[in-house]
């Protein structure tokens, strides 16, 4: 939902700088987790929320939000600025236009959007691993405790695995239709 005014701002209302921006939006994603392991475990500690499900979120969701920015400033700008300019004669004001046209336009691209941020969220072990220990620990800490100094248990970490890719797998195979729709929204002209 953070994404949706900030890629309506840059896809309709374009500076010189909108570009640059994105650019540097998707290079934060570029930057390797254990360089701003430190100062964020620092935040997070001072600030009391190592160890909480409130913490990991805002990690998660920061993590992602160039990605999901970069996805729907994409699936706007490929929504014809014509119906735009009706709406606007007809006497639309720019959050008319956003929920009864953009949204209902984009909504293919924005759940494809939403389900790609899901799955980034659900595989992220990284920050997981280092931000949680007993309190906040979500499935990926579970998983990685199979592997411990007295040796891999593969029975219990294959069954793990398992049930863990399985909400992923039905969440996908219940969107496949909106997927589809949203990964070649702008495809053909």
């Amino acid at each position: 939902m953070l994404a949706v005014p900030a890629a309506y701002s840059m896809a309709f209302f374009p500076t010189g700088r909108t570009q640059k921006l994105l650019l540097w939006m998707l290079s934060t994603k570029m930057m390797p987790a254990v360089g701003v392991l430190v100062p964020i475990y620092l935040l997070a500690k001072n600030t009391g929320m190592l160890d909480t499900v409130t913490g990991l979120t805002i990690i998660y969701t920061l993590i992602n939000l160039p990605i999901a920015v970069w996805m729907a400033f994409t699936y706007f700008n490929d929504v014809p600025k014509e119906i735009l300019e009706a709406a606007r004669i007809d006497g639309a004001n720019a959050w008319q236009e956003m929920i009864y046209l953009l949204l209902p336009t984009a909504m293919p691209g924005l759940a494809s959007t939403a389900l790609l941020l899901v799955i980034l969220s659900w595989n992220e072990a990284f920050w997981s691993l280092n931000l949680t220990s007993v309190n906040a620990a979500p499935l990926t800490v579970f998983i990685a405790s199979y592997s411990n100094p007295e040796g891999l248990f593969w029975a219990k970490l294959s069954a793990a695995s398992l049930l863990a890719i399985a909400p992923i797998m039905a969440l996908g195979w219940l969107a496949q239709k909106q997927l589809v729709r949203g990964l070649t929204f702008g495809a053909v002209k």
